[in-house]
Formats: C-alpha cells, structure tokens, sequence
C-alpha cells in the first residue's frame, strides 16, 4: 500500500508540473489573441449559456471541470516547428488554441437575435464587449430581450371541409387512432401565448402528423402557413393559421387547388427474401417464386416453405386492406417486423393507384432472413487465492426455431480448479442454462386487441449447476416464466412479469468439520443449507436513452416488486400440511422462504455542453420477511458498497447501520441488510483522446428489519438512521470505446457510520489506508 500511494502522490506531482509548465498562448500568432472565456448574461432566466452555447460561433477552448484546459496544455506539450512522432500524437490528442475571430462574435450576436425573435422577443439587444489582457480575450454577451410579442387573436382558414372535420370535430378534438400519442390531439397555439415562431413550427408538425394518420398519405406540414399582423397593435400580434389545398393540373392543362384525397390501403405484399444486391443486379422480379394469397394480403417466399409461418407475418402488420393509411399503423408495423430476430433489413414501400376518383395505396413490406444460428466459445484462466483453474463455455443459439421467430439459447459451463499442488483435492463447477422466447403473450383470457397494441414476448428459462469440493457438493436448480412487453406507440417504458421463478439449493454432501470452522455460526445459513424459493414479481422500467442521440438528457426510472411463498404457505394450509419442529412449512423437505420485497431507482444525466455532464442517482430498497422464514433469503439481501453504490468502501464492506466488523467474521453475512438506501452526484468531464474524468460524492448505507444477532447496531431505527448514512467522494478516469466504457473510479471515506464522534469524520484525516478504495468495473455506475 506504501508504493502505491507513493505512485499516486509522484503521478500527481507530474501532472502538477506539466500544468504549470505549460504555456497557454504558445502557438498563438504574433497580433492575435487567444479567445479566453466567454460569458452570456440575460434578463430572462430560462434562457441561460446551456440554452444559447449551441448559437455561439466560436467557443474558447474546453475546460476540464469547467476549470482547466487540459487538452490545450496537452497541444501545447509538441515542440514547435517539429513534425516528429511525439508532437504529432501531442497535437493529435490535444486542442489547438482557438484564435479570435472578431467576425464570429458579430455572427454569434447575430445568432443570438435570432433566437430570441423566434421565442417572441421580437425588440431583443445583444451587445458584445471584449477585454483584452496580454494576449488572450475574454467575450461579454449582454442580452437584453424587452418587452415580448405576444398572440392577440389566433384563428384557422381551412377551405378543405374534410380535413376541417377531420381536425375540429368532437369538440374540437380529433377522434383517436389506434398507436397514436395523445399529446397530439391537443393545440399548441393559442391567444396570450408568445409569438414563438419554434412553436408554430411545432404546430405544423403536430397537424400534419394528425392529417397523416387519418388517410392523407400525401399530404405535408409545408401545405400550412401563418399570416401574422402586428402593424396596429404594439407587442401583439393577428396571427392566422392557412391551411393550402392541393396543387395538380388536370387533364385539360388548367392548374386547380383541390382538396387533399385520403388514402386507402388496398393489396399488402410482404417478401421475405428481399436483397438488394440481388435487386440490382437481377431486378426485382427475383423475389416472386412461391406465394401465400390470403384475400388481398400476399406474402412471396424464395423456397417451397416460408422461413417465418404467414400466421405470424400477419399478425406483425397493421396496414389493414380497406382502411384509411395511417402514419402510427406503417410505424408499428416497421417496429414490429423489426422487433422479429429471424428478420433483418426491414423496409417499407407504397405504390400510388387511383380507382374511381379513389386513392389506395399498395403496400409493400420488404425482408431479409437473419441468420438463423450461432455458436460462441470461450475459455479463461482462473486464479482464487493461488489456486490455478480454468473455466470454458459454449453457447449455441437459434432465432427462428419453429419457423415463429423464437429465441433459443443454450450455454454450456464447466470449471475447474485445483485446490492443492497435488492435485489430490479439486473443485469442479458444470452447468447449463437455457431459454426459449416467444414474440407473443402465451397467456389465455387477453384480447386480441391487447395482444395487438402491445410488443410482447413469453420467456422460459431453467438452469442446472452442480459444484463439488472437498468440503461439500452443492445443487443448483433454477426456473421460470416471464411475460415482457412495451408500447407500440413508446419503447421507453418496459415492463416484465416474472410469473413463476424458482430457485432450488441442494446439498447432499457437507463436510462437518467444515461446518464447525466456518468463521460464523449463522453464516451456514446463507449458501450453505438447502434453500427453495419460489415467488413472482413485476418490474417497471423507463429510460430516454438513445444510442443515436447520446448527448441529449437523460433519466431513467425503474421499480421492481416480487414476493416468495405466498402461493406456497396457502396451498400448506388447504392442505392442512403440518409444519416442522420450528414451525415452517416445507417443501422436499426443505423450509421455503417468505418475503416480499420492492426497489425504486431513479437517476438522470444533464449536458452541459458536448464535454460535460452532471448525473444524479436516488434509489431506495426494502424486502420484508414473514410466515415461514423470518429471514430473507442470502441471494436476496442488499449489500453497500462496491463499484456501483458507496465506492468509498470495497465491496460489502458497509454497514448494516452502524455496525463494526469482527475479526474472523464472515463479511458476506455480515455486511447483508433487508433495506437499503443509495444516492450518488457526479460531475462527468472529457480529457483527452477517448478518455474521460469523473468527481463524485456518494451517500447510503443498508440495515436490517429486525435486530439479528451478531449484526448490532444495523437495524433501522427512524430517530436515528440518518446518522447512520456514509458519505464519500472520489475521482474517476474512464476510457469511452463507444460501444462500451472501461472506468477506474477511486474513493476516500467523508464519514463512517461506524465511528464513533469526531471520528466519523474521516474527512478531516484523509489517508490512504484504511479510508481509501478503488473499483475497476464495465459502464456507467448508473
């Protein structure tokens, strides 16, 4: 521990000198200036530097922590006028100092008016100064927005009588579709309101998206215009919204404006081997061999037999023969092909025909098959406490496997370890574990329409493990069955059902010598007896998340209820089952745990800018044992502390409560509780090249329900568990792979629980002995 705090205190050091080394106008000009800081003040508080950063031409360097420089400094490390390795890679990984433009700040302004007109500020100031110290510049933006336009008399001219109704019916509302999001239905513009020309804009999406899901497939929001009048009224603006017809030239050669046609869908094509390679060499005429007709729905195969049955084909597609086209019906059926694993490369097509001054659509689903197989191999070495092993794994998956597009996976596992130089004594770990996947409910009494407005998928699963040791030979048998299903119209929020899980431990060999040298009396009762647990439970979970917008907010939400031995306990008693010498049920022979539990964890990230960001975390958890066991299963409990909770501790090293651990205790049992409760801030900053750094300050703890022995001080007490929560604060280096990030997160102990006094205080003596921890760990702790 000596040496390595001697490395962290000497990598300091260096990174000290070369900071204050380092010259940050090196490399600007002779008669220019380093663009310094820039600052942006306005009078309306909504409206700050997040809002307006994206509008400024010319941004000064980035700052680390919103403090440092770093990637310039890092520039500045290359030797000038040298072209050699070691300043190439310099350059490379750092920032070349930005140069003040005077030109940018003027388009900045510029920018900023424009901005602010948009939002109704229509009589907006901007007025730029600059301070100049030696050769660097600092840039003042100074916003003065006055008094807004706002809309006095808001109206609508729509000469189209159908699209009128189809719009202002029912009460002003238009009647609901199928999918589509509620928000839609109702105006964002009305009198009173700013003259926001963004959100007249939205307006124009909003009717055209309404417009779009009632049968107007060719109809666009540039067909809607506004006439504003703001000449006899100070700060208000007449405002009309104008809805155009149509534009064609009839057969005579006369252009007319005539009403917008709605659409029908007429003949559904779906082709299940679409390659667009092969379509443009062969033309698309390749596709049509074999065909399934069912009325006007007709799906072309490349072979003698459909690789997807038709059955489910048509109950993945919304575009109905007869019906109006709508938007919400052509997304979900995109989003529901592409939720099918045995398919890939989805795309959808439509042919315009017109029937009797009719208009239909002919529409066509192209496809690809995926790939139906996989198989994946793996092996590793191990090494527990010089003990030398290894471990492989193959794994075999199948995405189509009755021709319904289902999920089949099958992984393989075997270990092995050796225990003692001799090989006399090993350890030996061989298991399975399986799992089948339906893109469908499996459940009887839903209904169609449910079944339709739905994503929904059934799941099976069962695992087998057997372990052998010297000391004792242990079972494992797991199984269950999960519903999982989201929205059509949001795949934010999830939601999964676990219907049936079943845990079974079985040990037919234990060692008593093994038993009576365990470090704790009770710690055999955590994965050292026989356990059986069967339960249920529902998880909830809603994330905004995008992989293809990763610099927008985000939050997520996610809460999770699940009971154990309820159906159990009431079968015992129909039954009228007698119970055991200490008063449990038991199944096999074996007492079944009874417990309910729940979590609520919520967090949520803000950009800054494109460099930084602040994450917050809250989350709170609480399993409550009754009935037959008065204890909650081991695999069951919380533990604090680790790469993902208080990362001022190692890994179930806190709590429960204020407890303090004992020499030669197990820390497993030990440091296990039945509630717990995290929060976690962290300010998260680029570096350089893919690296990243993070500040963070964590808070919790866990405790027990009840006061159980060999675990004092950790029950939760309401007069006193807020004394009783952790506090720390780290850095953290990351190295973001896109794809994934590797992070190495460092943590000092601010107070401990398990103090007493001013002890607990840690931070008023930090070291790095036994307040110091570190974590290596794959992604973002939340």
């Amino acid at each position: 521990m000596l040496i390595f705090r001697s490395y962290i205190l000497l990598f300091i050091l260096i990174i000290a000198w070369i900071f204050s080394s380092c010259n940050t106008v090196k490399y600007v000009p002779e008669n220019e200036y380093l663009l310094n800081d820039v600052k942006i003040e306005t009078d309306v508080p909504e409206y700050g530097y997040p809002e307006l950063n994206p509008y400024l031409k010319q941004s000064p360097n980035f700052r680390m922590f919103g403090l440092v420089k770093t990637q310039l400094w890092i520039y500045n490390l290359s030797k000038k006028n040298s072209n050699g390795w070691v300043s190439r890679q310099l350059r490379k990984a750092g920032e070349a100092p930005v140069i003040f433009d005077s030109t940018l700040v003027d388009n900045s302004a510029m920018e900023f008016k424009k901005f602010f007109v948009n939002k109704g500020y229509i009589n907006a100031e901007v007025n730029e100064s600059s301070e100049k110290k030696g050769k660097k510049v600092n840039i003042k933006y100074q916003i003065k927005t006055n008094e807004p336009y706002r809309i006095r008399d808001y109206g609508v001219e729509i000469p189209d009588s159908a699209i009128l109704n189809d719009l202002y019916k029912n009460n002003g509302k238009p009647e609901k579709v199928p999918g589509e999001q509620t928000s839609l239905r109702t105006p964002l513009v009305e009198s009173g309101m700013l003259f926001d020309r963004n959100l007249l804009d939205k307006e124009r999406d909003r009717i055209n998206s309404l417009l779009r899901n009632r049968g107007y497939y060719a109809f666009e929001k540039d067909y809607i215009t506004y006439d504003a009048d703001s000449a006899l009224n100070a700060n208000a603006v007449d405002l009309r919204m104008r809805l155009h017809l149509y534009p064609e030239i009839l057969p005579s050669g006369i252009f007319a404006e005539i009403p917008h046609k709605k659409y029908y869908i007429n003949q559904v094509y779906i082709y299940t081997d679409y390659d667009p390679l092969r379509v443009a060499i062969e033309g698309e005429d390749y596709m049509v061999k074999d065909s399934v007709v069912n009325g006007k729905y007709t799906i072309y195969f490349p072979k003698n037999l459909p690789s997807i049955r038709p059955s489910v084909l048509m109950a993945h597609n919304y575009l109905t023969p007869g019906r109006l086209y709508s938007q919400v019906r052509e997304e979900t059926t995109y989003s529901a092909f592409s939720g099918l694993p045995a398919l890939t490369n989805i795309q959808l097509r439509h042919e315009e025909i017109m029937r009797n001054d009719t208009a239909f659509l002919n529409c066509h689903i192209l496809t690809m098959p995926a790939k139906k197989q996989s198989v994946s191999f793996s092996i590793e070495g191990t090494n527990s406490a010089g003990d030398l092993g290894f471990a492989s794994s193959v794994g075999y998956s199948h995405r189509n496997l009755f021709r319904g597009s289902e999920i089949f996976n099958i992984r393989l596992r075997s270990a092995y370890e050796a225990i003692s130089e001799d090989f006399s004594q090993n350890y030996l770990d061989l298991g399975v574990e399986t799992s089948l996947r339906f893109p469908k409910f499996m459940f009887p009494f839903l209904s169609y329409s449910f079944r339709r407005s739905m994503r929904t998928s059934t799941e099976f699963n069962f695992g087998y493990n057997y372990q052998t040791r010297p000391e004792y030979d242990r079972i494992l048998v797991s199984g269950g069955l999960k519903y999982l299903w989201q929205g059509r119209s949001s795949e934010m929020a999830k939601h999964q059902v676990s219907l049936l899980d079943v845990n079974y431990i079985f040990l037919p060999r234990i060692s008593q010598s093994f038993i009576d040298n365990l470090p704790n009396k009770d710690a055999i009762l955590f994965g050292y007896t026989s356990q059986f647990i069967v339960g249920m439970g529902y998880t909830y979970s809603h994330s905004t998340f995008s992989p293809f917008r990763k610099q927008r907010d985000v939050h997520s939400l996610r809460g999770t209820v699940e009971s154990a031995g309820n159906l159990l306990t009431g079968l015992c008693e129909l039954l009228d089952v007698q119970k055991n010498k200490t008063g449990s049920y038991e199944l096999f022979g074996i007492p079944y745990a009874q417990y309910i539990k729940g979590d609520l964890d919520y967090s949520k990230t803000r950009f800054l800018d494109k460099h930084n960001s602040i994450a917050w975390r809250v989350g709170t958890g609480i399993a409550y044992p009754y009935g037959n066991d008065l204890r909650i299963p081991f695999e069951k409990r919380y533990y604090s502390g680790g790469a993902n909770s208080v990362r001022a501790w190692q890994v179930r090293t806190l709590g429960p409560g204020k407890y303090v651990s004992k020499s030669g205790e197990s820390a497993l049992y030990a440091h296990s509780g039945d509630i717990r409760f995290d929060l976690n801030l962290e300010y998260r900053t680029k570096f350089f090249w893919k690296l990243e750094l993070a500040a963070y300050v964590d808070a919790g703890n866990i405790w027990t329900i009840r006061n159980y022995e060999n675990q004092e001080g950790g029950q939760f007490k309401f007069d006193s568990f807020y004394k009783e929560i952790a506090l720390g604060y780290g850095l953290g280096i990351r190295l973001d792979f896109d794809f994934f990030l590797v992070r190495f997160d460092t943590g000092l102990k601010a107070y401990n629980p398990e103090k007493e006094g001013k002890d607990r205080w840690a931070v008023l003596h930090p070291n790095f002995g036994e307040n110091f921890a570190w974590h290596f760990a794959v992604g973002y702790p939340f």
